[in-house]
């Protein structure tokens, strides 16, 4: 079933920010809150070359998304 998944926060400039995941058609997705910015909406992506990177959706803030990525990636670790 799609819809959102669950809601957390991560640690990014030294300010606690929302995120959202959801799972749409098989993908997981997360929309994160930063204050002052419009919503960020990222997914782990697979290269054609089979390496593993962050990217937004819509495409046009990758740096972002791989920073953010990170965190999103450290608070699944901190939490098994």
């Amino acid at each position: 079933m799609d819809g959102t998944q669950k809601k957390f926060e991560i640690i990014y400039r030294t300010k606690a920010i929302p995120v959202q995941e959801f799972l749409i058609n098989g993908q997981t997705l997360f929309r994160v809150m930063i204050p002052g910015q419009t919503p960020l909406t990222i997914l782990r992506a697979s290269h054609i070359e089979g390496h593993k990177f962050w990217t937004s959706v819509p495409e046009g803030r990758q740096e972002l998304a791989g920073q953010i990525g990170i965190l999103i990636e450290n608070h699944y670790r901190s939490h098994q």
